[in-house]
């Protein structure tokens, strides 16, 4: 099994080799001990060479901080921090040395400032000014937040800050009155305008009218789509080749860390080609990208939204994959978002022990996880009850973390037609001074007691805790890597009625003996 499992790897052949050895070297339980023990070192210094070879591994690490910057309001935020509120100028002119490291000091790491592009105006729904994600130019900053000059400036400041900026690359579709559009209309799904239930919105070379479809998503057999979006077609090589050049240039241009991939696994050749009957390129676009641009620039970080298809992604090279939900996989893959809001202990400890097993994995992508972003409810509205218990333990999981920016203050402006906490489809500015001040407090509690973790542990193991028979309860322990005894344990309940907890790590020595209360959680060992 060894040999055939090394056998296409030409860099293994002394490996295979030393398989061979021990497998000569004897009989029974003493040679398949010793062959154990050689494949347990082997793999270690395999994880050990895909660790120190991945620079693009910090984003594994990363904590985070989404800023949609039209509802941002700095100068609010700023008054509500006690200091002056400045003068209104383009967003990122104005988000100062200062303004970084505000978000610093909660224990972020990483900026990601969500809709930064121009907007397109054709079917441009609601008065709060249009979706983010119908962009006019993807290779351009919106105007209204900014100069190309000020954007640089911004993540130079970040930078000097020791902050990484993470940016959209949204590459499905393109608004209705794009650039890509008008040049290249053979970039997308088109066909002569002769009926059908697509947008006439083009033309071709020739000058004859072109249907083209509003970008969309497969689901039950049927195509949903987004009605001020054009679609994009990558069974087009000139386009795979395109788009790649276009992120290609957001990293040379403006030095940006990385890409938030807007739903990713829409563009893997299965799925497109289902969903829009086309033949791709054997190769898959998301390789192409990916690869190409870490060539050139390999600390270079991509983040998968997606709610399928994790190990496609994964092979394609993102090192992170958003963890919202359960997807289907051999060995199974249970998402921690879901696992929250289901309050139920038996899919909470499954997301765990998924969480455990990637981050114990190097050689494939690892779970960004979230109690929110720009397209879910507020936590509040979200988790209810359970909404602390759920964001204290997303807190305490080592690895990269998502929040949203506005929601340590749990600010909620739902729209009817959006239930997100910032809608698109009506103007909001987030209300700094009128934050909510149970959130605010526990956020501030909770956000200290993460960083007081990562001081004294740096970068923690995670261990699932695992009582014997069914607990309403659930547990993780934060191991130190170094072994010097400095681990801390974490219980929480998300049950509506109170848990009595009597536990001793075995491996740690640490026990906690108490009863929590319901959606109550508890950090020991700090």
């Amino acid at each position: 099994y060894l040999d055939d499992l090394l056998a296409p790897v030409p860099w293994a052949d002394d490996a295979r080799r030393k398989t061979r050895a021990l497998l000569q070297s004897g009989d029974g339980a003493a040679c398949y001990e010793r062959l154990l023990a050689f494949v347990h070192v082997y793999v270690e210094e395999l994880r050990g060479r895909i660790d120190a070879a991945d620079l693009s591994r910090w984003v594994r690490r990363a904590r985070i901080y989404e800023i949609f910057p039209r509802a941002f309001n700095l100068p609010g935020r700023r008054a509500a921090l006690g200091r002056p509120a400045g003068a209104r100028r383009p967003f990122f002119a104005d988000f100062s040395t200062q303004d970084i490291l505000d978000i610093k000091a909660m224990g972020f790491d990483a900026l990601w400032p969500m809709g930064i592009f121009p907007i397109g105006r054709r079917g441009r729904t609601g008065s709060g000014g249009g979706s983010p994600y119908s962009i006019r130019d993807h290779e351009r900053i919106n105007p209204e937040l900014g100069s190309e000059e000020d954007f640089r400036g911004f993540v130079e400041r970040a930078h000097r800050a020791d902050m990484r900026v993470i940016v959209d690359f949204v590459p499905n579709h393109t608004s209705l009155d794009s650039e890509l559009l008008a040049a290249h209309p053979d970039f997308f799904m088109r066909k002569p305008a002769s009926g059908g239930d697509c947008f006439p919105v083009a033309a071709s070379p020739a000058g004859e009218p072109l249907w083209i479809r509003h970008g969309g998503y497969g689901i039950f057999g049927g195509v949903d789509s987004w009605i001020d979006t054009a679609q994009l077609d990558y069974s087009s090589p000139d386009l795979r080749r395109r788009m790649t050049s276009i992120a290609s240039g957001w990293v040379e241009r403006f030095g940006v860390d990385g890409f938030r991939v807007d739903m990713a696994y829409l563009d893997l050749n299965a799925n497109f080609s289902r969903t829009w009957g086309v033949r791709t390129p054997e190769s898959e676009f998301m390789e192409e990208l990916i690869t190409t641009v870490k060539c050139a620039h390999p600390a270079t970080a991509f983040i998968a939204e997606s709610y399928d298809n994790w190990d496609e992604l994964s092979a394609a090279g993102f090192d992170l994959i958003y963890g919202k939900n359960n997807m289907r996989r051999a060995g199974g893959h249970e998402g921690w978002y879901d696992a929250l809001q289901s309050r139920s202990p038996g899919w909470i400890r499954a997301a765990l022990e998924r969480a455990e097993f990637l981050r114990w994995q190097k050689g494939g992508a690892d779970r960004l996880d979230f109690i929110g972003n720009h397209d879910e409810p507020s936590p509040r509205r979200a988790f209810g009850p359970w909404m602390k218990g759920a964001a204290f333990l997303t807190l305490m999981l080592p690895g990269s973390e998502l929040f949203y920016g506005s929601q340590e203050v749990g600010f909620d402006r739902p729209d009817a037609r959006e239930p997100k906490s910032i809608p698109f489809c009506a103007p909001v500015e987030v209300d700094w001074q009128g934050a909510d001040p149970d959130a605010a407090r526990f956020f501030q509690e909770a956000f200290a007691a993460a960083a007081a973790v990562r001081r004294r542990l740096g970068e923690p193991l995670l261990r699932v805790l695992r009582p014997e028979g069914e607990t309403p309860w659930v547990g993780l322990r934060l191991a130190d890597p170094q072994g010097r005894g400095r681990d801390a344990l974490v219980f929480a309940n998300p049950t509506d009625r109170p848990a009595a907890v009597d536990f001793r790590d075995p491996e740690s020595g640490l026990a906690w003996r108490g009863e929590l209360p319901a959606c109550g959680y508890v950090l020991v060992g700090f």
